[in-house]
Parts: C-alpha cells; sequence; structure tokens
C-alpha cells in the first residue's frame, strides 16, 4: 500500500465544520444507521494532546481488527506525524468524526504533495470498529473529497487490508482496485547469517569495482546531486494501474526530508553503493528506526541507477545495512517493508534475505465525483 505521508503536504486553508445525517434516513432509520455526525476539521500543525490521542484511539483499535501484527501508536506519534510528514509539510487535511457526545470515532486525513502530482490527493480513512456500518466513513468521505475538490486535487487514491472492511467500503462506493502489495517482515532473530555471509561474498564478487560507505544525515553538499537522481530511480517502481506521475526530486526537497525525520523522532541509517573509480554514486538503501518504538525499523528505499545494475547492489547494499543495524541499533527486532505484488526483482531479494509476508493490502483511485 502506498505510504500517504510520503507524499509532502500543504496546510488546510481553514477550519471547517458540519453536521451530517445520511441522506434520505428517517428516524426510524436513525438507530441503525447513524446518529447525528459532526465533522471538524483540525490543524494538523497544532493538534493538542488530547485530539491527537483519541486519533491514536481510533488507529490503534482499527488496526488490532484489520491489522494485528502492526504495533500501536501514541499520541506523539500522531502529532509529530502530521506536523512535519516526510518532508516538513503537515498534512493537507485532516477531518475528524465526532458522534454525540463528543467521541472520537473516525477520521480522514488527505495528503498532496507540493512537489508533482498537482491533482492527486491521497485519502487515509478510519472507522473505530464499535462505529462500522453506521455511516460514520460516508460522512468522513463526502467531507474528504470536498475538501480536496476545492484544493484543485480531483484524482483520488486510497488504500486497505485485503478481506478488511475499509476494503469493501472502497468496493462499495465504487473505487477499483489499482494495485495491489504486500508487507514483508524480516524478524531479525531469524536471520540465517551463514546464508547472509554467502549472499554478500557472492554481490561483492558481482560488484568488485563498486564500494559500500555510510551516507551522514545531512549529506555533503558535493553528494547532494548524485542523491537527488538516486531517490529519482524509485520511479522505475512498478505502478500497477495507478495513475501517478513520477515523484520530482530537487535539493529543497531532499533537505527537508532529512531535517522532518528527527523531528518526527526517527533515527536514519543510509548506506550508498559507490563506483571506486570515479565516485559515481550507484545506489542507496535506508532503515528508519522509531525513538518512541525502538524495536521497529521500517525499510525506506532501496533503489539502483539504471546504468549500475546487473552487479547485484541491491543485494549488497540491504545485506550491509542489516549488519549496520546488528551494531548500531541491537534492539531492533524486525524491519519492514512493502512492495507491489508485481515487483517481482525486489521481492526475490527481499525473500533472499529471510523476509515474510505479514499483511496484503490494496490501494484503489477514482476520480473525485462531482459536487
Amino acid at each position: 500500500m502506498h505510504d500517504p505521508t510520503r507524499l509532502t503536504q500543504a496546510r488546510p486553508d481553514a477550519e471547517t465544520r458540519s453536521t451530517w445525517v445520511p441522506v434520505g434516513a428517517s428516524l426510524t432509520d436513525m438507530d441503525t444507521v447513524a446518529a447525528t455526525v459532526t465533522i471538524d476539521a483540525l490543524d494538523p500543525a497544532t493538534l493538542s494532546d488530547e485530539d491527537a490521542g483519541a486519533l491514536a484511539a481510533v488507529a490503534n483499535a482499527a488496526q488490532a481488527v484489520d491489522a494485528p501484527h502492526r504495533d500501536p501508536v501514541d499520541a506523539a506519534h500522531v502529532r509529530r506525524r502530521h506536523a512535519y510528514g516526510w518532508d516538513l509539510q503537515p498534512t493537507y487535511g485532516l477531518l475528524v468524526a465526532h458522534a454525540d457526545g463528543g467521541e472520537c470515532v473516525g477520521y480522514c486525513e488527505v495528503h498532496v504533495s507540493a512537489w508533482d502530482n498537482p491533482t492527486l490527493a491521497i485519502l487515509d480513512l478510519q472507522t473505530a470498529p464499535a462505529h462500522r456500518g453506521r455511516g460514520v466513513g460516508d460522512a468522513l468521505l463526502d467531507a474528504a473529497v470536498a475538501h480536496a475538490r476545492d484544493g484543485g486535487r480531483t484524482s483520488l487514491l486510497g488504500d486497505a487490508w485485503v478481506g478488511s472492511h475499509r476494503a469493501r467500503f472502497w468496493e462499495r462506493h465504487g473505487w477499483p482496485v489499482a494495485s495491489v502489495a504486500a508487507q514483508r517482515r524480516l524478524v531479525l532473530a531469524d536471520l540465517d547469517h551463514e546464508h547472509l555471509s554467502r549472499l554478500l561474498a557472492e554481490a561483492e564478487a558481482a560488484s568488485p569495482d563498486y564500494e559500500v560507505v555510510e551516507l551522514p544525515s545531512p549529506a555533503p553538499d558535493e553528494m547532494v546531486p548524485g542523491l537527488v537522481g538516486l531517490h529519482t530511480v524509485m520511479n522505475d517502481a512498478p505502478l500497477d494501474d495507478l495513475d501517478i506521475e513520477d515523484d520530482v526530486w530537487s535539493v529543497e526537497r531532499l533537505r527537508a526530508f532529512e531535517q522532518a525525520l528527527p523531528q518526527r523522532g526517527m533515527r536514519t541509517h543510509a548506506l550508498l553503493a559507490r563506483r571506486r573509480d570515479d565516485g559515481a554514486l550507484a545506489g542507496y538503501t535506508d532503515v528508519v528506526v522509531e525513538e518512541d518504538r525502538p524495536w521497529l525499523g521500517f525499510q525506506e528505499d532501496t533503489a539502483v541507477a539504471y546504468a549500475h545494475r546487473g552487479h547485484r547492489l541491491g543485494l549488497r547494499l540491504k545485506v550491509a545495512m542489516l549488519r549496520r543495524l546488528a551494531e548500531r541499533e541491537p534492539q531492533v527486532r524486525h524491519v519492514d517493508t512493502w512492495n507491489a505484488e508485481s515487483n517481482r526483482h525486489m521481492i526475490a531479494v527481499n525473500e533472499a534475505l529471510g523476509c515474510v509476508v505479514v499483511g496484503r493490502g490494496v490501494e484503489v483511485q477514482r476520480d473525485a465525483p462531482e459536487r
């Protein structure tokens, strides 16, 4: 599934508040469909502890049902994620559903990019399990579509775990599946180190003209142009039927990305593959570790530039990263990564390392309905 927080977000223009009742619902229907639901637009850059905690509670309750393999989040995690995004831009829109009495029963995040894809918005919609089937998701979707359209975003993308309530929700609303992906997990205690040593030796033998070096953060100025180019290599990843334009990277975006991670309480570990004779940057991999949940590692990008492929550099970088994590972050228990199921090459690399599938998700996309 696509991670919506990987897009850069602009702040919402204004706070909105509305009361929603299902169209055509009678007084009798209200008991079984939905009571009055209030939709509030919060400022993602200045979330209170109370609001952030309420959002975390909804996310954790939904996750416990739909993806119990994932670890819960707390208020601080939610607050920092919305305030800083992946490149110092807060979430574009944060719409929250409150039931009678003020209980937070759902939310929808609207994410956009300030760098590319000017007509695209990504919706991350969650409803508390105890309130599903009561019209809460419908109310949030209506508000989110309006918010996206008001910002000129006419192509909408969402996601869901396969077989989940939200997957059925998108299907009911006529959102076709555009991509299927799998979350894979590498449990570090289960690593076969002899096998990994053999893989590394084979990869080094296939790439004698290259060296693997540590990338500090922030990156040295002389490396930045090459790093910008490497980030664009991720545009080669398969999109299946997703209608998404290429990511656009610049020096400004790269520097914002570097600054946002520590603001979110994340430590970055990055390695580069570099050609020995001329110093050309050939590939990179990076993993982030959360300070609040230090047992978790998240694989960000792994990419090898087209001109340097065929030397097993991706595999070499990944094995070298596992050794680095063992030295620098011995408390990390597992590293998670996502791959489109059509990305057979990277799946083969990950499975060679020992990754196992822990969840599958779909991405759905459609044009924003006319208001």
